[in-house]
């Protein structure tokens, strides 16, 4: 809406009728009326900015016995008390609905396309006020669920409590969110049953690599398939690695190369980088950085770090995974240093079979939606 724009101001007078019925006595008898006033209600329009104003008509009840004396005669497209047209309110409601879209974006698209105003709380309460006319198992059957469920935590630094969000895989729509008090066993369950009894049935779950999830979701879910988030994978292969070089940077220091340590601390984020995303720059940067550290820690991160992205990246199936993780283990990289040896230990769980999951099923994408839901959950 421009700032120089003219607002429109349109009279709307609708038809008083010759009977009407009192809301809270039930009878129908001849229109008497008590009084009027006007209001100011917001609608759309593609041309320019548009106010309409109302005539709010009370009538009185002839009935001697109802306590009410007087009411209001409903206005046709416009709830009591409301500032906004129903239009209004339901190209918002659309807009988040089919769009998936949030509350600051749906504001400022009406503000573009339609020339009017409405604050992100506006459109959150309309949201709410829409919401709270369905039940949940209304809603859920049609969101139009694909089978494969995301489930994370989110816990705010200003809360104690974890927000439990479960989201659909392939179309990054919120399907139910709740508030946990923890992510133990017992929260998780509870929260899956609620799940199930809303009518979520999966086939297969994504999750982070919360040891609680796999044992309950297949008590809650009998045979349904789980697959251990990537991203969370490779975080904590990284938090290792990174730990690794921290502690060679260390002993630089220690032994009196400190111009040294600085250098690695300043290219730190370069070394974990996966090799297939280096750029030109990157290459500037290592080539002479991995000529000085040949033999070192360094060059064994580079080299440790994409044998195990080829187990996630080249593997075509289960069976070659755990060939590729074999070889790796008959590598030895445990006996270097101990955040090596922690890394082979986490991928000599049992839980690494959660991890590659998505080899033998090609619908199930290794990473689930998390992030992105939290993201536009907050």
């Amino acid at each position: 809406m421009k700032k120089d724009q003219k607002t429109k101001i349109k009279i709307i007078k609708f038809k008083i009728p010759k009977y009407c019925v009192c809301p809270t006595c039930g009878i129908r008898q001849k229109f008497r009326k008590k009084r009027e006033h006007w209001k100011t209600v917001k609608d759309i329009d593609f041309n320019s900015s548009i106010l309409l104003k109302v005539r709010i008509v009370y009538a009185k009840c002839l009935n001697p016995k109802c306590q009410t004396k007087s009411f209001r005669l409903e206005t046709p497209g416009i709830e009591r008390y409301a500032r906004a047209t129903e239009r209004l309110k339901g190209e918002v409601v659309a807009g988040i609905i089919q769009d998936n879209s949030t509350c600051p974006r749906i504001s400022k698209r009406i503000n573009r396309c339609f020339n009017t105003t409405g604050s992100k709380s506006t459109v959150d309460r309309w949201k709410h006020q829409e919401a709270d006319k369905y039940k949940f198992e209304d809603i859920i059957p049609k969101l139009g669920f694909k089978g494969i469920l995301c489930i994370d935590g989110y816990k705010p630094k200003r809360t104690k409590n974890y927000d439990l969000i479960a989201s659909d895989s392939k179309t990054t729509r919120i399907l139910y969110i709740d508030e946990a008090g923890g992510l133990g066993r017992g929260w998780i369950e509870e929260y899956l049953i609620k799940i199930r009894d809303f009518g979520i049935k999966p086939w297969a779950i994504i999750f982070d690599m919360g040891v609680a999830f796999p044992g309950i979701a297949r008590k809650v879910f009998p045979g349904v398939l789980i697959q251990h988030d990537y991203f969370h994978v490779m975080k904590k292969i990284h938090w290792h690695l990174r730990n690794a070089l921290s502690e060679y940077r260390l002993q630089l220091k220690k032994q009196g190369l400190k111009e040294d340590a600085m250098e690695l601390w300043y290219q730190k984020w370069r070394i974990l980088k996966n090799l297939d995303k280096w750029d030109k720059i990157d290459f500037v940067f290592m080539e002479p950085l991995l000529e000085r550290y040949k033999g070192t820690v360094v060059e064994d991160i580079l080299i440790l770090k994409e044998q195990i992205q080829n187990i996630f990246n080249d593997s075509k199936n289960k069976k070659e995974a755990y060939e590729r993780r074999k070889a790796l283990l008959d590598d030895h990289w445990e006996i270097k240093n101990e955040h090596f040896a922690n890394i082979i230990k986490f991928l000599n769980t049992p839980y690494f079979d959660y991890m590659v999951t998505y080899l033998d099923h090609p619908e199930i994408s290794r990473s689930g939606n998390s992030e992105i839901v939290i993201r536009l959950w907050r």
